[in-house]
This record gives C-alpha cells, sequence and structure tokens, in this order.
C-alpha cells in the first residue's frame, strides 16, 4: 500500500487551503470493494439539518482532520451547501443543491488564482476528481478581480452532481468551515 501525503499553504487573495491531508493509495480490486462493504450506508438525504463531514475514506485515528476526498456541508431541509475536496490541499470545489438520497444536485464554484489556475474552462461534463463523484459542466466566469498577486476569477458551473454512496461520516467536522471557503455573491 502506497500513501503520499501533500500539504498546501496558501497566499494571496485567491488562495485558500482547507485544513486536512489528501490520502491517495494503491488500490487494488479487494481494498476497493472492502472499502465499499465498510462505509456508512446512511443516506445524507435522512440527516437532521446540521453541519457535516463525510470522506472516501474511514476517519483517521491520528492527527489527521479527514482523509480521501472529503464533502464538508451544511444540511438544511433538502438542500446542501458546502464544499468538496481533497484535505490539507487547496484542491477543493463549492458544492450547492438539493439532496436526494446520496445524491446533491445543483451547481459549484471554483476559484481560478495564480496558484491553481484554470484555463479552457469546459462546458461538457466532466469528472471533476480521480474519484469520479463530482460531475461538473457549463462552467463561467461570474467574477474576476485583479490585485498584486494576479488575476483571480470565481467560476460557477450551472450544473453539478456529487455523489456519496459509500462515504463515511465523520462524528465531528474538523474541517474548514464552508462558510469561510464558499462565497457564493
Amino acid at each position: 500500500m502506497l500513501a503520499i501525503v501533500f500539504i498546501a499553504i496558501s497566499t494571496g487573495t485567491g488562495g485558500a487551503s482547507i485544513l486536512a491531508e489528501r490520502d491517495s493509495i494503491g488500490s487494488s480490486s479487494t481494498s476497493s470493494s472492502s472499502v465499499k462493504q465498510n462505509a456508512n450506508p446512511q443516506s445524507i438525504a435522512t440527516l437532521a439539518n446540521g453541519n457535516y463531514q463525510f470522506c472516501t475514506e474511514p476517519p483517521p485515528t491520528d492527527w489527521r482532520s479527514g482523509a480521501g476526498v472529503c464533502f464538508n456541508f451544511v444540511k438544511i431541509g433538502d438542500h446542501a451547501s458546502g464544499y468538496y475536496g481533497y484535505p490539507h490541499t487547496d484542491d477543493f470545489i463549492c458544492v450547492r443543491g438539493k439532496i436526494k438520497g446520496n445524491l446533491v444536485t445543483g451547481e459549484a464554484l471554483m476559484v481560478s488564482w495564480l496558484g491553481r489556475e484554470w484555463t479552457g474552462i469546459p462546458k461538457t461534463a466532466i469528472k471533476w476528481d480521480e474519484e469520479g463523484h463530482l460531475i461538473i459542466k457549463d462552467g463561467k466566469i461570474i467574477r474576476t478581480s485583479i490585485d498584486k498577486t494576479g488575476r483571480t476569477d470565481w467560476i460557477l458551473f450551472g450544473s453539478a452532481k456529487l455523489n456519496t454512496q459509500g462515504f463515511y461520516r465523520s462524528t465531528q467536522s474538523l474541517l474548514t468551515s464552508p462558510s469561510q471557503l464558499c462565497k457564493w455573491k
């Protein structure tokens, strides 16, 4: 088994990082299926209103705040608003939408800046993450700012589908609050 840890420190107005770590584990068909069998079967639609953190890997028992790729969100009624990304990196995207079972369908917001530039914003559907849980499309720049650190673009994807089936629920959310990272307006 191979584990790779990336820790990112971001600076500048466009930069932000979620406080946790990214794990890339060498996969085999056995380990992949055992992970899915042990995942929490609870649907996010059945959760009470509140703050939640769900990750593709089980909650770590060490210093880490999350493992795999995580969805940190606030649930109110049948809607979720939060971000999906790799802990301890600046690799995340804001997602909000309506919940049905384990699927959040709505829109996504991403920040493109000098340290994390997006060129050629896709209009057609793409998988945002290596795992393929988030599909986004119909991207367009909705806001731009320029300062001494360079250009920052806010990209809105009019269509986002995040499937949290098989994710593990953390008993407490240790990642940065979505309200600190997701500036929709």
